[in-house]
Formats: structure tokens, sequence, C-alpha cells
């Protein structure tokens, strides 16, 4: 279906809404006819309910509503779902979706759209969270922890991510699919879009009342749902923070095996500053501050690695670290020389190693693998490089073609 710019298209998904679907579908219509302006730039309204597979009269009702086209799903697929099958009918450039319960207000697309064009975002969402919304206690604290979790994520000024009203650019949906089919569509489009540099998002509050109806959202089942793809979206977005999160875990795990006894005559790092000297009973502590240390160096790295690869993915310039990992790689090797030394010089000397020389080979073993692991992700990060330079490569001969240009 062509699709026009000055043409706004408002979505509306419904499952079960008799008691509402035919208030709100002649609010939209309503208001319509005021969003035709040109300080908007809108020509023209469509409204489109999509049935997603109503066990009641939600269709029948939407049906006898004139100048709304109506969409049906055979069965229940889910609101994001519902959402999506709207975009994909709808004509125009600029796409606007709100609930069907009466919760939210059509009018207020008005100010939403002046928001997108006067700040030129791509998607412009309404907030509930403010002190005049009627929006229930229960989901007031859901929204603002998951805000919360996102904005350690990411920066953003967003307070509302789960906000079911919303107007998206067409031509931004490219960079915020794929989405899910159910009720986590909404948090899921406002973290890609948090996330996603080149994607710019703001927000206004708007007025919200109490639904028409039961609602359908299940505080337990779907908040697990909003956190589960809040977790796997930053994942593909930011996965840095969290491996930098498992390697602070890690160092922090080193640091509480060197600092509290554990029932021993005293702590291993208290022992060595007082008496300059490390005992056979510390053996087990220092081989499990040497693992930890070990892999907080291993999720560090991996961390900026799938950083770039996440960059190279997302059609971002990844960072260039090759040179780091190399220079961190030698720092290591010489720092596993520096605390062999002595064993080593010990062994070429004498033939033997001294019994209470065991803890050099630990720690140099240690700066030994991770001068192998930077290394290696030198390799990778330069793999990063090279990827995104042949994506430019390819963009750039593409546009040449298509131009015309030789």
């Amino acid at each position: 279906m062509s699709a026009d710019g000055n043409i706004f298209s408002i979505v509306i998904p419904a499952y079960n809404e008799e008691k509402s679907v035919q208030d709100i579908l002649e609010r939209c219509l309503a208001a319509a006819e005021r969003l035709k302006t040109a300080e908007l730039g809108i020509s023209d309204v469509e409204v489109l309910l999509v049935n997603d597979g109503s066990t009641d009269k939600t269709e029948e009702f939407a049906l006898s509503v004139q100048g709304v086209r109506v969409l049906t799903h055979a069965r229940n697929r889910g609101y994001g779902a519902a959402i999506k099958t709207g975009f994909a009918q709808a004509k125009g450039q600029l796409l606007g979706f709100l609930d069907a319960d009466g919760t939210c207000d059509p009018e207020f697309f008005g100010k939403l759209i002046g928001l997108a064009v006067k700040d030129r975002l791509d998607v412009a969402v309404g907030s509930r969270m403010h002190p005049d919304s009627r929006m229930p206690p229960v989901r007031i604290v859901g929204n603002w922890a998951f805000r919360t979790l996102v904005n350690m994520i990411g920066s953003s000024s967003v307070t509302d991510i789960a906000s079911g009203m919303r107007v998206v650019r067409r031509a931004a949906l490219e960079r915020i699919y794929p989405l899910p089919d159910g009720l986590n569509f909404t948090p899921a489009m406002s973290v890609r879009a948090i996330l996603d540099r080149r994607i710019r998002m703001g927000e206004i509050p708007m007025p919200y009342r109490e639904r028409v109806g039961r609602s359908k959202l299940s505080v337990v089942r779907d908040g697990l749902r909003f956190l589960g793809i809040i977790l796997d979206t930053s994942v593909t977005y930011r996965p840095r923070v969290f491996f930098w999160t498992a390697a602070f875990v890690a160092v922090l795990a080193a640091l509480w095996a060197l600092t509290f006894s554990w029932g021993a005559p005293s702590t291993p790092l208290g022992h060595y500053l007082r008496y300059e000297r490390l005992e056979d009973w510390m053996i087990f502590r220092i081989i499990l501050v040497t693992w930890c240390l070990s892999v907080a160096a291993f999720f560090g790295a991996v961390g900026v690695v799938a950083q770039s690869l996440a960059d190279v993915v997302n059609g971002e310039e990844p960072r260039n670290y090759g040179a780091w990992f190399l220079a961190a790689g030698a720092l290591s090797w010489a720092a596993s020389l520096f605390f062999s030394r002595r064993l080593l010089g010990s062994y070429f000397s004498t033939g033997t190693i001294p019994n209470d020389y065991w803890v050099f080979p630990l720690v140099g073993t240690l700066f030994a693998l991770v001068g192998v692991e930077f290394i290696a992700f030198a390799l990778m990060a330069r793999m990063a490089r090279l990827l995104r330079e042949r994506d430019r490569e390819r963009s750039l001969a593409e546009y040449q073609v298509e131009s015309g240009i030789r």
C-alpha cells in the first residue's frame, strides 16, 4: 500500500473492548478533523482499528462506526501484533497509536505531532508519569523501576517507557523493528529508541484516566516480560554494561577473598602486610583470587569486543581498541616475567624452586593468561573495524549504483 507523507494514521489495537470501542472511535474521528492543519502539516487522517481476535462484540460495534477501517485477526495474536498489522496497512508516513480502553485522549495527538515536528523526533511519547495522572499506583512504581533500569544502561529523559499513546515516523520503524507481539511492545520500542543513537525520542505529559472495563495487564506476568525485553534489548545494544558489571563483581569477589578471614588466623592481605610473607594455609585463597582476577580481565575485554561487534551490527562506528589490547597484552606479559623472576632465577641457578615461592607461579600464570586473552581480543577488535569498513564501502557502492555515479 502506498504511503502518503501528509496522512496521519491512527492505529487502535482492540481485544474484547465492546464497552469502550465505539466511544474511542468516535472520539478519534472527531479529533481527526482538528488534526488537519497546515501548522501540523497533516492533510488527512485515517483511523484503523485492529480487532485482535475478540470473542465479544468489539468487531460488530467497530464496523458500525462510519469512517473507520476495521482489520481483524482470526485469532488473538497480541497487543504488539495488532499494532504492527495496523502499521503495515496504514497509508501515512506519520503513525500514531493508542489503546481502545478510553484511557487516552485522541485530541492529544495534536500535541504529540507538534512535538515530533518541532523537535524532529522519530518517536513522540505521551507520558502518564505526572501528578495529575490517574495511573494506578502499582503501575507508577513499576514504570519508575523499569525507567531507572533503562537509564542505568542508556541515559534518557523519557519517564514513561510503557506509554500506550505515541506518534512514530514510519522511516524509523526499520531501526526499531523487530518488536514483540505482546504487551511488552511499547517498552521494547522505548528501549530500542533510547539505545539507538540515531533515533530521536521525546515526551510530554498527557491526560490519563482510568480505563473502561477490566485491564488485561498482569502486573507480575507482564512485568517479568517487560523486564525480560529490557534486558534482552539492552544486551543487543549495550553488551559492554553487562560484561563490565560481571567483571566488577569478580573484582569484588577477589577483594573479599583477600580481606576476610573465613575462620583463619588473619586475612591473607593483613597477614602479608604485617609479616611480609604468605603461609601455606593461604594457597586456596590465592588460587581463588587469581581465578577471580582472571575472570574479571576476561569479562572486561569481552565487554569491549562485544560492544564493538554490536556497534557494527547496529550501524554505528566501533571504537578502535586494537592498540589498547596489544599494549595491555604486552604489559601483562611483562608483569608475568616480573613476578616469575625470583622463581626463574632460583631454578636456573640451583635447579630447584624453594617452597616459599609457590605464590609466584600463580600470579605469573595469571598475567600470562591475561596477556594471551588481550592479544586475542586485539585481533577480534581489528576484525570489528574491518567489518565496519566493509559495510561502509558496500553502502557507498550501492549508493553510487542507485545514483548512476561511476
